[in-house]
């Protein structure tokens, strides 16, 4: 008795199983993708909303939001880099005091005393969509002003300094105080709520950053540093610690023709993010809004000011 072959895809057939898979892959990997990235953005808020919390934990506790960059009252910003970032002070805070204690004010912030605390990175500093954290930086302090090797631990979120990141930095003629223009935590501010004019649900503290890319003419182990890429860490550099509101959003992410481009310096001092068409903001209130970057300029430069009296629309918002 002759035994039957069992059956077998033909390779037509085979080929048509192969482009039925490949079809359902291309159309379930954009879904994918997306769930992914709304967790991810559901992770970058709490994030920021953990941050808001702590400042309003910090200013209960001194009577005031904390400054975007500061030092020691000795030391102001100059060559012997004292100054530390809003981030660093939030530190007790958010149940790291011990990280808090190993700073020490009265010598330099790049340190060997105060370099572990420096290169520390933090999850809660880090927006999940651009990266996670990284430990294998280093930076050091050449003694030239305002240049800084590296920038120490990362960070992708910026406290806002107003209009101008040069509020409140004497050598920049920018200390006369004025609430049309100032933001509640720029260079050596001590800004308390009840100077918070237009409300605290309507200003925002903390915002995602804007990070350009590597400047092509950056001298080794300066990249970071010139991006503005730092959490603790501030300097002499003040764009690694606050930025402003009238830079307004980059159209989009590597929207300059190249790293080294002008522009791209102007816009250091920008916020904005990894997620598709918007950013995350901490408000004073504690809350974290959405903004998208197509917002009109006037509302956002409202909702940096704390006091200019600017009306700010619900359909500003992107949540």
């Amino acid at each position: 008795m002759r035994s039957r072959r069992p059956a077998a895809f033909t390779l037509v057939e085979l080929l048509v199983v192969i482009a039925i898979i490949g079809i359902l892959v291309a159309l379930l990997l954009p879904a994918v993708q997306a769930a992914r990235e709304a967790a991810r953005r559901t992770e970058c808020k709490s994030r920021l909303r953990n941050q808001s919390i702590a400042l309003q934990t910090f200013h209960d506790s001194k009577g005031h939001f904390p400054p975007g960059r500061a030092g020691s009252p000795r030391y102001p910003q100059g060559t012997e880099q004292h100054s530390v970032s809003w981030a660093f002070f939030l530190t007790p805070f958010i149940e790291e005091q011990a990280l808090w204690d190993t700073w020490d004010p009265t010598a330099r912030v790049d340190s060997d005393t105060n370099a572990r605390a420096m290169r520390t990175p933090m999850a809660l500093f880090y927006c999940p969509s651009r990266r996670e954290p990284a430990a294998d930086r280093d930076f050091d302090n050449n003694n030239l002003p305002a240049v800084v090797m590296e920038a120490a631990a990362g960070g992708d979120f910026a406290a806002n300094a107003g209009l101008s990141t040069r509020n409140g930095m004497g050598s920049f003629n920018q200390t006369t105080f004025d609430p049309e223009t100032f933001g509640p935590m720029y260079t050596n501010s001590e800004i308390a709520a009840r100077r918070v004019t237009d409300g605290l649900s309507k200003t925002f503290a903390i915002g995602e950053k804007y990070m350009p890319p590597p400047l092509a003419d950056a001298a080794p182990g300066t990249e970071d540093f010139r991006r503005g890429d730092t959490a603790f860490f501030a300097g002499d550099n003040r764009h690694g610690a606050v930025r402003r509101s009238s830079a307004g959003f980059p159209k989009e992410r590597g929207y300059f023709s190249s790293a080294d481009d002008d522009r791209d310096q102007r816009n250091r001092g920008a916020f904005g993010s990894e997620h598709s068409g918007l950013s995350h903001f901490g408000f004073l209130d504690g809350s974290v809004r959405a903004i998208p970057h197509d917002i009109d300029q006037e509302v956002f430069d409202s909702m940096a000011a704390i006091g200019d009296g600017g009306t700010i629309p619900d359909e500003a918002f992107d949540d």
